[in-house]
């Protein structure tokens, strides 16, 4: 095979990984968005995402808060928003990915005790940390900035 048909065919499958792989991204984040393992955290009236946080993002933030705590549930909410990029807001709404489920939170009222819990299904539900049990929201999908 000569050198030049060597190089087309090289050139043509460069050409043709490059769009595969936008597109396997591409419906990666659209599935893990539509299953609860990906957590956008948007402006909600620009509509603006600042960013895409995964379950093991969540995990990266838990070690990062609580190091070497084996007793941590999951990151505070107020750790997740800080390292989204989130600023500026008066109040966010958490919103869950079944059930309609919202909650709407002022800025005062993100403290130590709201975290952001794992669960066996690979998603995080949003607890106070003394009522485990019972969950504010369930698979929780997005985090918007609310004014």
């Amino acid at each position: 095979m000569s050198l030049t048909k060597r190089i087309v065919i090289g050139a043509l499958c460069v050409l043709l990984v490059i769009p595969l792989a936008y597109l396997f991204e591409n419906y990666d984040r659209e599935n893990g968005l539509h299953t609860g393992k990906v957590i956008k955290v948007q402006d909600q009236s620009s509509g603006k995402v600042l960013s895409l946080m995964g379950v093991d993002m969540m995990k990266t933030l838990m070690n990062q808060e609580f190091p070497g705590d084996a007793a941590a549930k999951g990151p505070t909410l107020g750790y997740v928003i800080g390292a989204s990029g989130l600023t500026g807001f008066r109040d966010v709404e958490i919103k869950g990915l079944k059930r309609n489920e919202t909650c709407r939170l002022s800025k005062d009222e993100l403290n130590e005790s709201l975290v952001l819990a794992f669960t066996g299904r690979g998603t995080v539900d949003l607890i106070r940390r003394n009522e485990p049990d019972r969950p504010l929201i369930h698979d929780v999908s997005e985090i918007n900035k609310v004014d």
